[in-house]
């Protein structure tokens, strides 16, 4: 009988100790990543001959808000907004009634005073006339001369000229509405010539001279115009600490107009060392961030973002910003490769 059980239960005896032998059996350790085969190059600086460039802002060569310079209801408006308008041309007109009738009124005081100037004048000449009396009717007609000067010119003033040749760019009046001096009624631009005004780092002024030429080129128009350095301000702006210069530009056509984007090139005469690096190693991610990989001391790929500057040729870029001289960057084998990802070489 007992030795009946223990034919039983030897086969369940050998379970138990195959599945205690099997747990205590030591686990596989996990793979270690494999390492990306790339090929690396030690970033290096060359001698390149300087190459600055900028977003700029085109603007008018002047701006000018002109008005009235006497009161007045405005009876006739003869330019609109956009208009291109000539020096000397009539923009606006007020009623002069008032001051018609002021001068009317000056020029019968001048006569009167002019008259008694002439007959007191002889008498004074022959001895009759006291100094004193004399004296009062120079005044009197001095008075009435600068009477009729001034009533002459409110009339002259009541009609508006343009003053230079140039655009309407804002008309701020109406027919029948009030003018007053010191309130412009129209605003007015010239832009024969115009600038490309750009904001200038501190440490990149200093290669700016007046007379200097540069190249502009207008995307929206897909056209490049050569301009000079005209003015340089010296003042640095409070908060930015960048400079402002403006290059001048002949806008032959009227076809720059203000407020259009430009981007300027300018060549100073001088040579700079620069960092380049292989165009092709140089991705972009979804976005539109330019990045390149770098060997790092562990021997991972580090993603660096970096700024390019310019093209040389068509097979290298200048680095502005991002990478320092012995950088080890990754030449082949980047598009495999993510953050962190270990490399071989």
């Amino acid at each position: 009988m007992i030795k009946s059980n223990l034919v039983k239960a030897f086969p369940l005896l050998v379970t138990t100790l195959m599945l205690s032998a099997c747990g205590n059996k030591p686990t596989k350790t996990q793979d270690k990543p494999k390492a990306v085969k790339v090929t690396t190059q030690q970033v290096e600086e060359i001698n390149s001959r300087q190459k600055l460039s900028y977003s700029a802002t085109i603007e008018p060569d002047i701006i000018t808000k002109i008005g009235f310079a006497v009161p007045g209801v405005i009876n006739n408006v003869t330019v609109k907004e956009g208009q291109f308008v000539k020096q000397g041309q009539l923009l606006a007109s007020i009623d002069a009634t008032e001051y018609d009738n002021a001068l009317i009124i000056a020029n019968a005081g001048l006569e009167q005073a002019e008259d008694m100037y002439q007959r007191l004048n002889e008498l004074y000449q022959k001895g009759s006339l006291p100094a004193k009396d004399y004296i009062d009717i120079k005044t009197k007609l001095a008075q009435a001369k600068a009477s009729k000067s001034i009533n002459s010119k409110h009339i002259a003033d009541s009609k508006l000229y343009a003053p230079m040749s140039g655009i309407i760019t804002e008309k701020l009046i109406e027919r029948g509405s009030m003018a007053a001096p010191g309130v412009p009624a129209f605003t007015i631009i010239k832009t024969d010539k115009v600038y490309a005004k750009v904001t200038v780092p501190e440490n990149e002024i200093g290669s700016f001279k007046v007379g200097m030429t540069s190249n502009v080129f207008i995307p929206t128009l897909s056209d490049s115009v050569k301009g000079t350095i005209s003015i340089i301000n010296p003042q640095a702006d409070a908060v930015s600490k960048t400079y402002s210069a403006k290059i001048l530009l002949n806008n032959i056509g009227q076809k720059l107009l203000p407020g259009m984007i430009a981007n300027v090139e300018i060549n100073p005469n001088k040579y700079v060392p620069v960092i380049t690096i292989p165009a092709t190693v140089v991705l972009r991610d979804a976005d539109d961030i330019t990045y390149v990989f770098v060997v790092n001391a562990e021997k991972k790929a580090v993603r660096k973002r970096i700024t390019i500057s310019s093209l040389i040729g068509s097979k290298e870029v200048i680095v502005k910003d991002g990478l320092t001289k012995g950088d080890l960057i990754i030449v082949e084998g980047q598009t495999q490769l993510r953050d962190g990802s270990l490399v071989s070489f």
